[in-house]
């Protein structure tokens, strides 16, 4: 089993973006989607990983071995 397994696979480029540092509007423009799309994506994966921030988000999708292949 993938550690990617519980992620879609533009989930697992907005999260490789935004962990690189692109603000909502360059990630949506990087990925030809709105930036109420990359908001409602963020607000998925948060409720997934119960996060009441994205900076929390951030570091339970760092424990679950999300963000190991971003660079």
């Amino acid at each position: 089993m993938s550690v990617h397994d519980e992620l879609s696979d533009r989930e697992r480029q907005l999260l490789t973006l935004l962990t690189a540092g692109y603000t909502d509007e360059s990630a949506a423009v990087r990925l030809g989607i709105s930036v109420r799309t990359v908001r409602r994506l963020v607000s998925g994966i948060m409720n997934r990983l119960g996060a009441r921030s994205r900076f929390q988000a951030g570091v339970k999708a760092a424990d679950r071995g999300w963000l190991l292949d971003v660079g």
